[in-house]
């Protein structure tokens, strides 16, 4: 029997008890396995003595409660669920203990939250890997922050913010969104129309030009300079998690160039546009936001709210009308056919 390293008990059969042991965390009558939490994410925040709460944001230690209070708990899914404790301070400190343990270590911790400082995103987030031709391709984004980081072997890292939020009913190209080829930004323009052919997404960068034009109802071709550099496809309707992974697959990328940049490319285009019938679009929801000159991030109110990736496969992962981008969701992003799902 695991050791148990916070518990709670109940007269009440059911009341919802969180117990937390070195395999899982128990909420209620709903278990979580440990290798879902994203560790490293509350171990870096932790040691710093912070907590770890929604969409990145974060809070000192010490304005945790000793009696009952909210916890947030971060899921490899970037997902953050909240966790009411009746000691709130005891339970963080016992995960946070943990989370550092179970990671090799203050130092080895130290070490990965510098990793995620050099790439320039959050370890919070979820990264997801693809085969490029010279090398795995890592893939980051959060679509409620508007976010996209991809970066591989021989090629420049390529991001997408909105300072000032995505807009998908401004005559602007760009529609609020601002993508980035290494420490250069490129020029980028949005087109749906009524005629599917005639509907587009183009970046252009120093005299080079990439082009997303819809092939058929599910997939679309990425051109540079007029030649065709990958085929992007939308992922399957029930999509099928690798082996021991809660996290959707990537959508299907076939490649043609050979070039590194292109493959990095090809990856931004297929988890960020809408495919097929959905070319033109762009798979965030439409939000306004201050402009605050840095990174986007959650506000303070987000900490002890529930905040959904739509990364996963299970309803810890996904809300409603949350932000697949495939239209199915509520979102303004992807086709609207009703069929999305996956990423």
């Amino acid at each position: 029997m695991s050791q148990v390293l916070y518990g709670e008990r109940s007269w009440n059969p059911l009341a919802r008890t969180v117990e937390l042991t070195p395999d899982q965390l128990r909420r209620g009558g709903r278990t979580t396995p440990l290798s879902e939490l994203n560790l490293a994410a509350m171990a870096e925040a932790f040691q710093r003595g912070c907590w770890l709460g929604g969409g990145g944001a974060e809070r000192p230690l010490e304005r945790l409660p000793e009696e009952t209070g909210v916890v947030p708990v971060t899921r490899v899914t970037g997902t953050t669920t909240p966790v009411r404790a009746r000691q709130a301070a005891e339970f963080a400190h016992a995960l946070g203990e943990l989370a550092v343990r179970q990671c090799g270590g203050p130092d080895q911790v130290a070490a990965l939250g510098a990793q995620a400082r050099s790439e320039g995103v959050p370890l919070w987030i979820a990264r997801r890997f693809a085969t490029g031709p010279a090398g795995p391709i890592t893939v980051a984004v959060d679509r409620r922050l508007v976010r996209v980081d991809v970066w591989g072997p021989h090629a420049p890292v390529v991001r997408i913010r909105a300072p000032q939020g995505f807009v998908g009913d401004t005559s602007d190209p760009s529609k609020g969104l601002r993508l980035t080829v290494g420490d250069t930004t490129a020029r980028l323009g949005l087109t749906k129309k009524l005629r599917k052919s005639k509907c587009l997404v183009e970046v252009t960068l120093s005299g080079q030009h990439w082009v997303l034009r819809r092939e058929n109802a599910v997939s679309s071709w990425l051109l540079r300079d007029e030649r065709r550099v990958a085929l992007l496809e939308r992922p399957r309707r029930r999509p099928v998690p690798e082996p021991d992974s809660v996290l959707l697959p990537l959508s299907p990328v076939r490649y043609v160039s050979s070039d590194p940049l292109d493959a990095v490319m090809a990856q931004v285009f297929a988890v960020s546009f809408g495919l097929g019938d959905g070319t033109g679009l762009a798979r965030f929801r439409a939000e306004r936001r201050p402009v605050t000159g840095g990174e986007p991030i959650a506000a303070d109110d987000d900490w002890d709210r529930a905040w959904f990736s739509n990364l996963g496969t299970g309803s810890d992962d996904n809300d409603s009308g949350g932000g697949d981008g495939w239209g199915s969701d509520g979102g303004d992003g992807g086709d609207g056919g009703g069929d999305g799902g996956g990423d």
